[in-house]
Order: structure tokens, then C-alpha cells, then sequence
């Protein structure tokens, strides 16, 4: 049973007309009554009643439309999944988590994408615990993290480690040392990114850790604002130690947290997906 035939006489059934029907289908009359005559041959029962008014269905032609309707929406349904599954041969979904972007340079994305041909590449930032939460649904080939994947079955390699620093202005009591404790933050006014990123929640978890809750009174989504807000005296912010040093002013400094919790990233993908051509052109051009 062809499905076009089964749209021609869901269009016949709705319209009551063959004429009215075939012009919505845009062929002629005439083939449209070969298709049901052919329809009703195959299914050995009449389905239209054929009268001066127009086409009045049958018992089995009020049956099957009813199927019908079941029928073409699980075509419909069959169709999309395997479009969605014939698109996703054809994209790489890279995830990381908001701030991470520093590991993925241009230069090497583009030297990514070149070697991957016709596939598309997709990235995509968000939240730490949302991008993990898509690796493990399936949603992406590989994602930059910080911190394990809590579940089986994924590979994970350490890719880099990162101290949480405070960030202080020149004048402040803490210029001048060379290393700070989570204790020495408590009664500080911080300055810090917001809940999308990982260093904040490592942050949190590390002032607990000791027994109090930070003073965060600003929280941003831009690293780049920490600093401002640190050189206009709204306090000390936390970051941690990715940026290039020449390009953080003369007269603010970063200090390390020595047991702040570390930033510490990962690359993790699925273990079936080890010997994949993509993931493999990506770790030997992204992550070295």
C-alpha cells in the first residue's frame, strides 16, 4: 500500500470531491479516480459511495480514514527520526562549559573543521552540570568539562588544572603576599562570575568547606569585569589563573588560593566513540 495513495484519499474523504481533491493534490480528476479505484481494488472493500453530490464514504471508508489519520502521523514520525539521524552523521556537537571556550582557539577550530570535510561542526557553551547532563543524553560527540562525568561508560582525560587566585588591586592588605587560604576571604567583599560558571560553584563549595558563606556582592558573566570591578575598588575578585599575564594591568595582581578548589579540565566523550575518525582529528588538533 502506497502512503501517496493514502494521502490522496485522506484528501478525497476531507474534501467530499474528487475535482475540489485533485486540485489540492494538483493532478487531474481522472487521476485521482485511478488511484482510489486502485486503492479500494487492493483493499477489496469500496471506500466512497460516488453520487451527484460528491463522494460520500463508506463504513470502511469512515474506518480507514480513522487509521489513516494514525498511519500518516507515524509516517510523519518514522520520517523526521530518521532525517534527524541522517543529520546527525553529518554534525560534530562539541560541548564545553561556559568559560572554556579559552581551550578552543579560532585558529584550531578552523584547522578542526577543515580536516572534517563536509561534516558540520556545532559548539555549544553552557552551564558545567548542563553540558555534562547533554554528553550523557547523547547530545554531543565530546565536551570540554570541569571535573569527572558522573557516569559509566564515558572516557575522560585531564586536560589542564588551574588554581582558583584572588584577584587584588595594588593597596589592598594582600598585595603583597604570595599565596592566600580560603580563610583569609572571609569578611571580603567578592567579586566573582555567576552561576553558570564552574568557578563559582567551586568557590561556594570551598568557603563551606571552611565554615562560612563568601560575601559575593557581584557576580558577572564576563571574566574581563572582574578586573574592571577590582580596579574601581569594589573589592577582590576571584578567577582563575587562564589569562595571559601581560594583559592584566601592572596594578592588579593574582594570588593563588592554595586550597581553593581547582579548575580541572577535562575532555570526555563515549567509550563506543573511541576510535571515531571526528573525535580522533579532534584531540590530535584541539586538545594537545
Amino acid at each position: 500500500m502506497d502512503i501517496k495513495d493514502i494521502r490522496s484519499f485522506m484528501e478525497c474523504y476531507e474534501a467530499r470531491s474528487i475535482n475540489k481533491a485533485a486540485k489540492a493534490l494538483f493532478i487531474t480528476p481522472q487521476g485521482l479516480g485511478k488511484i482510489l479505484d486502485r486503492l479500494e481494488h487492493e483493499l477489496q472493500i469500496k471506500l466512497f459511495d460516488r453520487t451527484k453530490q460528491g463522494l460520500v464514504p463508506t463504513e470502511a471508508g469512515v474506518f480507514f480514514y480513522e487509521k489513516g489519520l494514525k498511519l500518516l502521523a507515524e509516517n510523519q514520525e518514522l520520517e523526521q527520526g530518521l532525517e534527524s539521524l541522517r543529520k546527525k552523521n553529518d554534525i560534530f556537537n562539541v560541548g564545553y562549559s561556559c568559560g572554556l571556550i579559552r581551550m578552543l582557539p579560532m585558529k584550531k577550530i578552523e584547522q578542526f573543521q577543515g580536516a572534517i570535510g563536509k561534516t558540520e561542526l556545532v559548539l555549544e557553551e553552557g552551564s558545567n552540570p548542563d553540558i555534562k547532563q547533554k554528553l550523557v543524553d547523547g547530545q554531543l560527540e565530546v565536551a570540554l568539562v570541569i571535573g569527572r562525568v558522573a557516569a559509566t561508560g564515558f572516557i575522560e582525560k585531564e586536560i589542564d588544572s588551574k588554581s582558583m587566585c584572588a584577584v587584588v588591586p595594588k593597596g589592598h592588605k594582600f598585595f603583597g603576599l604570595e599565596s592566600l587560604k580560603i580563610m583569609d576571604l572571609r569578611g571580603e567583599h567578592l567579586i566573582s562570575l555567576n552561576e553558570k560558571y564552574q568557578s563559582y560553584a567551586n568557590l561556594i563549595n570551598s568557603c563551606e568547606r571552611e565554615g562560612f558563606y563568601p560575601d559575593i556582592r557581584i557576580k558577572t558573566m564576563e571574566a574581563a569585569m572582574i578586573y574592571e570591578f577590582v580596579q574601581e575598588g569594589y573589592g577582590i575578585g576571584i578567577d582563575v589563573d587562564i589569562h595571559n599575564k601581560d594583559m592584566i594591568a601592572k596594578d592588579i595582581k593574582l594570588i593563588p588560593i592554595v586550597d581553593g578548589i581547582p579548575w580541572n579540565v577535562y575532555v570526555a566523550y563515549p567509550k563506543e566513540k573511541e576510535h571515531d575518525k571526528n573525535l580522533q582529528q579532534f584531540s590530535e588538533i584541539l586538545i594537545k
